[in-house]
């Protein structure tokens, strides 16, 4: 079987500045744990969900007895600084620095943070030159994922709690010229970190009615599959009790290549974070997490395994 190869390179997960008052960027991270803990963090090097744009830092804990602890603040631009040439990324006392394969990280917010180390365990990869193709002219919408999946370890920190962990992880890397709003009306995201293989997901919708799907799976070794091709779909929908809005009970994901096959459904289980976004112009706007449980097979070059696990998967809505 021919596996797909990525053009992408250091310099993808590099600052790409705009001048524009539009332009923004940031660097996600997230990672699960073996003890049950997980966190989400992001360099916000100017934050897309206020008006204007400013530098922020973002912090999530999630316990395993569904304790959530969240940190975050604005940073004097003054205090930032970014390289254009790879991940190297300072704000505040925070920042994000990227050594080969290793990412070495620190957050701290509000009695809470993170000390973490991210080790690359299969190839950076970007779709195409690493810009979504919006039909619009000069829009650029960037999105990469230099680790699509990583060993994590380090510390957590609640209050005076000091946690060792050690677990899995995952780090993309948004940027564009144009407010998100402006362009999308919304999109499901996720990623499913089985023993064996990765899966990473998404379904965006576009204002001018085109539908933006990505599928990217990888084996232990490297990346099996990356395409546009593929079959999202929302089976069940349920209104959540915090705003009303629908959010999809079940997803299921389907694949049919000639040499790898993929059958997955999502089973979300509770909603593990809700955020109404700012009020930057007259929409509604919500951000959604949800745990999920997932159940499938992939079958590549005609052996079929069995998927099976937990996950955290996200939703996006800007125009409610």
């Amino acid at each position: 079987m021919q596996r797909p190869v990525s053009a992408y390179t250091d310099r993808d997960d590099g600052l790409h500045p705009y001048t524009n008052p539009a332009y923004y960027e940031w660097w996600y991270l997230d990672a699960r744990f073996d003890n049950g803990y997980s966190c989400v963090l992001s360099w916000h090097w100017l934050n897309e969900f206020l008006k204007p744009h400013i530098p922020t830092i973002q912090l999530f804990i999630y316990t395993p007895e569904g304790k959530r602890y969240v940190g975050m603040e604005a940073v004097d631009p003054k205090d930032c600084s970014a390289s254009q040439e790879y991940c190297n990324v300072k704000m505040g006392s925070s920042y994000l620095q990227q050594e080969g394969k290793v990412y070495r990280m620190s957050m701290h917010s509000r009695n809470i943070g993170c000390d973490l180390t991210f080790q690359g365990t299969i190839p950076g990869w970007k779709i195409g030159d690493g810009q979504i193709p919006i039909n619009g002219g000069e829009i650029v919408q960037g999105w990469v994922i230099p680790c699509p999946r990583a060993r994590v370890e380090g510390k957590l920190f609640i209050k005076d709690k000091e946690i060792q962990v050690k677990g899995n992880g995952y780090h993309d890397h948004n940027w564009g010229n144009t407010d998100m709003y402006d362009i999308f009306l919304g999109w499901y995201w996720g990623r499913l970190n089985d023993p064996k293989y990765t899966i990473i997901f998404s379904n965006t919708q576009a204002l001018n009615g085109q539908i933006l799907p990505f599928l990217y799976v990888a084996d232990d070794k490297s990346t099996i599959l990356a395409t546009d091709k593929y079959d999202f779909a929302v089976e069940k929908e349920e209104p959540d009790a915090a705003t009303g809005q629908l959010y999809a009970k079940i997803i299921t994901l389907k694949y049919n290549g000639d040499n790898i096959k993929l059958r997955c459904r999502l089973d979300t289980k509770t909603v593990v974070e809700q955020n109404p976004l700012p009020k930057v112009n007259e929409y509604n706007m919500f951000n959604w997490r949800f745990l999920a449980d997932y159940e499938g097979e992939i079958t590549l070059d005609g052996n079929t395994e069995k998927i099976r696990g937990e996950t955290i998967h996200e939703r996006f809505l800007f125009r409610a």
